[in-house]
């Protein structure tokens, strides 16, 4: 399979998609003052129109995208995430700054609370990636040392509270701790029978409602083994993070903490292999509870391992065929976040906005592309990221993307889509 004629962009081509980027962030931007905390805040929300509030992945991808055209900006959204984390280390998924002037929209979200503006959840760890992309193209060792003790205490109580059977690989404890709150890996668990909102909202309080039986406290409520979950996608992410970490300390001369992090990615990385890999469908899997029961449902995130440097060529090549397979995940705008093949795979969304259920996705696509380069296939990261482009000129950058028409779906100026622009730069290199 050749994809010559999908070229990486020309100059114009990228000039436009710096300005775009430019323009998305200027328009999400929030800079204020919080009186409930004491804290300024600066940072780029995912939507004005929907989703006002700053979220911890978002946030990250935000910092990437920005460190090509702003560096300040990239700077001050880390801190501003980083501004509300706990003497633990924890660092809420959602930080409610302005919350007092979203009441009726704050009203429609199902969400754990820690207190009333912040959220009582994590989301995908990849803030080790932001911290070394905006190091690289701004101020480098000085940075480094201002940002690490925080993000140190970060990936320390990940390590502390959601690692409980001690193979490196950690838990989350209920569905929007991926990120993908509405996939269809959750259906079975969370006794979901039909496509509607409501199924997935008596779904959400059916697994956290008796959380608030134990205060939410994290080993009480692993030890309901109900929804304990290593998923796949998350923890390539923390291990791809972990070894980022690792290499970042190693650069402001501690040692002690780059063989920690690295030590903990290795575990995690052959705990990943053990537990997850499925030798008869070629894919890797969630596993959920003590058991390591797997969930058998065929998503993007069963190919998210093709990250990792150290995936053994038998199991990219298995990979690589499930992503080029047409009846799976190689449509026109590629890449599919559930298999095409799936009964529960929809091309747009459903059910209210129901998410993740099928449409692709700048994150994902980011994350994929960048995996197919590092074995080998720039190609194919190539024609993804031409692909990607194509869809935020047709149809505007948006929350995801009908990955057979390429029509857009979701919050409109999705600002999480920029990342879009990290991925092209990787491509031209």
């Amino acid at each position: 399979m050749e994809f010559g004629s999908l070229e990486t962009l020309s100059d114009s081509e990228w000039e436009w998609l710096c300005e775009e980027v430019r323009r998305i962030h200027t328009k999400n931007r929030q800079v204020g003052h919080a009186a409930w905390c004491g804290f300024d805040f600066d940072f780029t929300c995912p939507s004005t129109g929907t989703y006002p509030f700053q979220w911890f992945w978002d946030s990250c991808f935000h910092a990437i995208a920005l460190s090509h055209i702003d560096i300040a900006k990239a700077e001050a959204e880390l801190f501003s995430l980083l501004k509300n984390q706990q003497p633990d280390g924890f660092i809420s998924h959602v930080t409610f700054w302005q919350r007092d002037a979203y009441e009726e929209m704050v009203s429609t979200y199902d969400i754990a609370f820690r207190n009333r503006y912040l959220s009582d959840e994590m989301q995908p760890p990849l803030l080790a990636e932001a911290v070394q992309a905006v190091a690289l193209r701004g101020r480098g060792i000085e940075f480094l040392r201002e940002i690490l003790p925080a993000v140190d205490r970060f990936y320390e109580w990940i390590d502390r509270t959601r690692n409980p059977y001690g193979d490196g690989l950690y838990r989350v404890i209920q569905p929007d701790e991926t990120g993908l709150d509405h996939s269809p890996k959750w259906d079975e668990i969370m006794g979901i029978e039909d496509e509607e909102k409501q199924s997935w909202i008596d779904g959400w309080h059916s697994i956290c409602d008796p959380y608030d039986d134990f205060g939410r406290d994290p080993k009480k409520m692993i030890s309901l083994n109900h929804f304990v979950v290593a998923d796949v996608m998350a923890n390539t992410i923390y291990i791809e993070n972990l070894r980022v970490l690792s290499s970042l300390f190693s650069e402001v001369g501690n040692d002690e903490k780059w063989r920690i992090y690295s030590e903990r990615a290795n575990l995690a990385r052959k705990s990943l292999d053990e537990l997850c890999w499925d030798d008869e469908d070629g894919l890797y899997y969630d596993v959920n509870g003590k058991e390591n029961s797997k969930i058998r449902v065929n998503t993007f995130t069963s190919l998210m391992p093709i990250l990792l440097e150290d995936l053994e060529e038998t199991k990219f090549d298995r990979l690589l065929n499930h992503i080029l397979d047409p009846e799976e995940y190689w449509a026109k705008y590629p890449v599919a976040s559930v298999a095409m093949s799936d009964p529960t795979f929809r091309p747009d969304t459903v059910g209210g906005n129901l998410v993740w259920r099928g449409p692709t996705w700048m994150s994902s696509n980011w994350y994929l592309a960048r995996g197919l380069k590092r074995h080998g296939r720039s190609d194919l990261a190539t024609h993804i990221a031409r692909r990607s482009f194509e869809l935020v000129r047709m149809s505007g950058v948006r929350e995801y993307y009908n990955p057979h028409n390429g029509i857009g779906h979701g919050a409109v100026d999705f600002s999480w889509s920029t990342i879009l622009i990290d991925l092209v730069a990787e491509v031209r290199k």
